[in-house]
């Protein structure tokens, strides 16, 4: 089985794996989910696969997103920094997750970063392949447009944080959006406990406070009997709890 890389594309392909028919295809990805055969072979045959380690960048700032990705296994970071060097986390993704969709309408975008945070495996499709196939098959088309709209919902969920929640409200906020993306990716709707992967610094970048405030919103909650801090995880006790503590 040969590894067939995208021709034209700025981004550093690193170890590449195994690619077959059908290898592209992410488990738990709406907008992947449930395509004509005749998209899932011309996608196949137009994607490449690739590794990254803990550390190593998938996206730099400075290069335009020219292609969309999809992570098979493992999770990422995406941040941008300022002007003085700080750095603001964005999201981290995980398997099922895909990012790039907005530079299939903006090539333009560059302040992004992208960086490994474990082992990643990834699939990428080029810009053009991928509006190509959009423009052939409608459902993808329409999970194109979806998977934007969701991540414009994000932007205006992060707004609404800092407008109407206080410190607590926002970190309880955060906690319960790690749960129910884990839930959702591992479809586990009693899954009771996340792995983060950040630290209080990166978490407090995410929802605008100090890394201060962060801890003391996470003694609270814990003090409160609604999580707990095992092992580098955030058990959840109380999820209900934890919902009110978002709302409140």
């Amino acid at each position: 089985m040969s590894t067939i890389k995208i021709p034209a594309m700025p981004i550093r392909l690193r170890d590449p794996v195994h690619r077959q028919p059908g290898c592209w295809y992410v488990q738990n990805s709406r907008m992947l989910h449930h395509l004509d055969e005749r998209t899932v072979d011309a996608m196949a045959r137009q994607s490449a696969m690739a590794m990254y380690h803990a550390g190593e960048f998938l996206q730099e700032a400075g290069e335009p997103m020219s292609s969309v990705t999809f992570i098979n296994s493992g999770r990422v970071k995406v941040y941008r920094t300022s002007r003085e060097g700080k750095q603001q986390t964005i999201a981290i993704l995980g398997p099922g997750d895909a990012f790039g969709e907005i530079g299939m309408v903006d090539s333009t975008i560059q302040d992004l970063y992208v960086e490994a945070l474990e082992e990643v495996v990834v699939c990428r499709t080029s810009r053009d392949a991928f509006l190509g196939l959009a423009s052939r098959d409608p459902a993808l088309a329409l999970r194109l447009a979806e998977a934007m709209g969701e991540k414009l919902h994000d932007a205006r969920e992060r707004i609404a944080d800092f407008a109407f929640r206080d410190v607590h409200g926002r970190v309880a906020n955060l906690v319960l959006a790690f749960l129910e993306r884990e839930r959702r990716l591992t479809s586990d709707p009693a899954l009771d406990r996340i792995r983060t992967g950040l630290s209080h610094r990166e978490l407090a970048d995410m929802i605008g406070t100090r890394r201060e405030s962060v801890t003391l919103a996470l003694n609270t909650l814990e003090r409160d009997g609604v999580i707990r801090v095992e092992d580098r995880q955030l058990i959840i006790i109380d999820a209900q709890a934890l919902r009110e503590a978002a709302e409140g």
